[in-house]
């Protein structure tokens, strides 16, 4: 992400919660980048079309007049393409200001409610959070798991034992 994405996020975010509108807000801005295609994309990206032929076309897309005046901005201020950017800082912030976890667990398997449950309960214990789990099947797992969250990996799977196991092995 670019600091130039987070700083119009933090923006936003500080006026969404100003103004109580932050689910709002979200909401909107989820719902405008899902919209997008390749055409509006390039639409809105492109040099020659005016910005104001461009605020035109948004102003009645987007309904929360929060959202549409940022929109606003970025097309005035020629940083469109950093709305993805933006949006993900956006939860980021978001996240973090509602003490939110978001936590990847690979598997070889899908794992039980009951286990993903109690990895949640784990892992908000231990960093005085709410997690969310996201659980993704690998197949080349052999067996265990291997947990990301907040930039750390947590790699305990038979694949990293083996290859550490090899790494020692050929020492």
């Amino acid at each position: 992400m670019s600091y130039v994405a987070f700083q119009y996020a933090e923006a936003l975010y500080a006026l969404a919660l100003e103004e109580k509108q932050v689910d709002e807000v979200l909401t909107n801005f989820e719902a405008f980048n899902n919209a997008q295609d390749e055409d509006i994309s390039k639409f809105l990206n492109h040099p020659k079309i005016t910005k104001k032929n461009k605020k035109e076309v948004v102003g009645k897309a987007i309904t929360n007049s929060l959202f549409k005046n940022f929109v606003f901005v970025l097309i005035d201020n020629s940083r469109i393409e950093y709305l993805d950017d933006c949006l993900s800082e956006f939860k980021v912030i978001n996240d973090n200001q509602n003490k939110v976890m978001n936590v990847v667990v690979y598997s070889k398997e899908i794992l039980a409610i009951s286990d993903l449950n109690k990895l949640k309960n784990n892992l908000g214990m231990k960093h005085n959070r709410k997690v969310m789990i996201k659980n993704i099947v690998e197949p080349s797992i052999i067996g265990g798991l291997r947990i990301e969250y907040d930039g750390q990996v947590l790699d305990e799977t038979i694949n990293n034992h083996l290859l550490i196991l090899k790494n020692k092995l050929t020492k």
